[in-house]
């Protein structure tokens, strides 16, 4: 049976418009369209009663990727992995792991992000999928979206940030880009500093 958007947003508890930049960035497709272009969904893909064997994005295995700057944040880290968990379910897609870290976006030697690479270059999986583009990293998601598709895995954020929510983060990024050099430039003085002092 198929149903209108209308329908499948209450379902999905979304809006029509979050249906709509879904399908632009194929986290969720229509089953197709009618005559007059109103899209039609599956209900029972829905509703999760689909055959598996009738859906190859069953087959598709993802990995995710979650991250907060600190030890306090940890709940946080739990809630991003379940809102990644409860995606995949609903695309019908197997979780192959969940990668975390617990640092600064800035932080070039993060663990969990440099094990997800390497999976990636590996195991080739459907999807890389995150809550926000910047828990990936605050600068260079632009290399690392090159460096999945170079193994033809798509990078999947959930959420965007609105409008306000856009410009705090720019002043974060600023705020940390400039408190990340600062750090830089002090222990590389204390290095040069002689002893006594």
């Amino acid at each position: 049976m198929l149903v209108r958007i209308g329908i499948t947003a209450t379902i999905q508890g979304v809006s029509a418009s979050t249906l709509r930049r879904w399908e632009k960035e194929e986290k969720l497709l229509p089953f197709g369209r009618t005559k007059g272009g109103h899209r039609r969904y599956k209900l029972a893909q829905m509703l999760g009663e689909e055959q598996e064997q009738n859906d190859p994005r069953h087959k598709q295995v993802v990995l995710g990727y979650a991250r907060v700057s600190g030890a306090k944040q940890k709940k946080e880290l739990v809630t991003q992995q379940a809102h990644l968990r409860t995606f995949a379910k609903q695309q019908g897609w197997k979780v192959g792991k969940i990668f975390t870290d617990i640092a600064s976006g800035m932080n070039d030697q993060e663990k969990g992000l440099h094990s997800l690479l390497k999976a990636v270059a590996t195991t080739h999986p459907y999807a890389v999928i995150c809550t926000y583009e910047d828990r990936i990293a605050r600068f260079g998601t632009k290399v690392i979206n090159q460096f999945c598709q170079t193994f033809e895995t798509k990078v999947i954020s959930l959420y965007r940030p609105k409008e306000q929510a856009a410009k705090s983060k720019l002043v974060e990024d600023m705020i940390a880009l400039v408190t990340s050099f600062a750090g830089r430039l002090h222990r590389q003085r204390r290095g040069k500093a002689p002893p006594n002092q």
